[in-house]
């Protein structure tokens, strides 16, 4: 059956099966065992025990009760963000100062960053810089920072949740049986032994494999490959938990309630983060799972695969939120160049022909100085500034050229049109 991905995961319906002793009567939506009503529409909420229909005052007042409210997503769709927002939003009105939020899209050594946002700090480039947004996630910024800036306006804890990268490749490497010691003194505990979530995985990493086409790789390098993919699967999820219940259990997260923003893979059915923290504390918690109503015919190729699901016979969560499928609607923007570093400056190394860079006069070898005035001590500050930008924006380049600096003054062009990076 068809199922949404996101590169990393972002997995959507996945089939109910049966219980211990008899067939659930679903009408395979995935999400409860209750038939869907076909005039759904977006903005209704979907209490899925029980399959009612409620507003979102009525659902609020319900995920309000609990200590961690996990809210999946799916990445690339702005309306899910939107609904993590509301959620966030709703729970500060009726809890003052005691809600935090934790985020998938953070690693831990980034945590000094996002702490520095919160108290208000940094602005927004110095904080995609500090917070190596672009290296560690990737996806536009756009799409969270309404849930970022209302962080800083009430000056809410985020924590970030994912590993660092050093630690994630090296657990993913190490295989089965004891770790170095001083791996294991950075990893979380771990547990291999669910079953569903296992079979799973399988499932997906099957489907992401050369696009669900037959491999030429040997079934041992398959195996190996697939071994890598399962080992960083549970460590990220376990290193959620673990953040998750190192902070409420601490002095700062006394008292207070999580708002956890991730992938709905990670959260659905249970068998992820959910699971993983209640073995290490017995705290109430909902699973809310935006849910589009559909996904456009021009987004199906890119966010869809073919997946064999196995039977899970669990319900998909708490509460499925409909809305509507809404990427950000302006197309990056493009400067039109590749870059190197070059004596410890970004230096440009090729001009795309047509581009705004050659239209003009950007040159290779000219090396940036700044962008808006934002200092460009490495290629990523390019990707930053532009980054927040769509095509038609203005950019003042300063370079160096031959000891003089210039100034620039491009209009910045869809990235479509031209290959290159930024």
């Amino acid at each position: 059956m068809k199922l949404r991905s996101l590169a990393v995961l972002a997995l959507g319906t996945a089939l109910l099966g049966s219980c211990s002793t008899a067939k659930v009567p679903a009408d395979s939506n995935g999400l409860t065992p209750y038939p869907l009503s076909e005039s759904l529409k977006a903005g209704d909420i979907i209490h899925l025990p029980t399959g009612t229909t409620l507003d979102f005052e009525q659902a609020i007042g319900m995920i309000a009760a609990a200590k961690v409210i996990y809210i999946g997503e799916m990445h690339t769709n702005l309306q899910a963000h939107e609904a993590q927002r509301r959620v966030i939003e709703a729970l500060e009105t009726r809890f003052p100062g005691q809600i935090a939020i934790g985020m998938e899209m953070f690693r831990e050594p980034q945590q000094g960053a996002l702490d520095r946002w919160s108290r208000g700090e940094l602005d927004e480039l110095q904080f995609l810089k500090a917070s190596k947004w672009y290296d560690n996630w990737g996806s536009d910024f756009g799409h969270y920072r309404g849930i970022l800036n209302f962080a800083r306006e009430h000056r809410q804890d985020v924590l970030a949740l994912n590993p660092s990268k050093e630690v994630q490749q090296q657990f993913a490497q190490a295989g089965a049986g004891p770790l170095p010691p001083e791996l294991a003194a950075r990893v979380p505990q771990t547990d291999f032994t669910d079953p569903f979530q296992r079979a799973l995985l399988e499932a997906v990493f099957k489907g992401h494999s050369a696009g669900g086409k037959p491999s030429s790789m040997s079934a041992e390098a398959t195996a190996k490959m697939f071994d890598r993919f399962y080992r960083t699967q549970i460590l990220w999820e376990e290193s959620m938990a673990s953040r998750i219940v190192d902070y409420l259990n601490s002095p700062a997260g006394a008292g207070k309630k999580m708002v956890v923003i991730a992938g709905s893979f990670h959260v659905r059915h249970g068998i992820g983060v959910p699971r993983k923290v209640l073995r290490r504390a017995a705290w109430p918690y909902v699973i809310v799972l935006p849910t589009e109503l559909s996904i456009p015919e021009e987004h199906k190729e890119e966010l869809m695969m073919d997946v064999d699901t196995p039977e899970i016979p669990l319900i998909a969560g708490d509460f499925a939120w409909m809305i509507p499928f809404d990427a950000i609607k302006n197309q990056k923007a493009q400067l039109g160049v590749l870059m190197r570093l070059d004596a410890g400056a970004v230096v440009i190394d090729t001009v795309v022909p047509g581009s705004p860079a050659a239209q003009v006069g950007l040159m290779p070898g000219d090396a940036f100085v700044s962008l808006d005035n934002f200092p460009v001590t490495e290629q990523g500050d390019v990707s930053i500034v532009i980054g927040g930008k769509k095509p038609g924006d203005g950019v003042a380049v300063k370079v160096r050229r031959a000891g003089q600096e210039m100034l620039f003054s491009p209009l910045l062009a869809a990235q479509s049109a031209h290959p290159a990076k930024p």
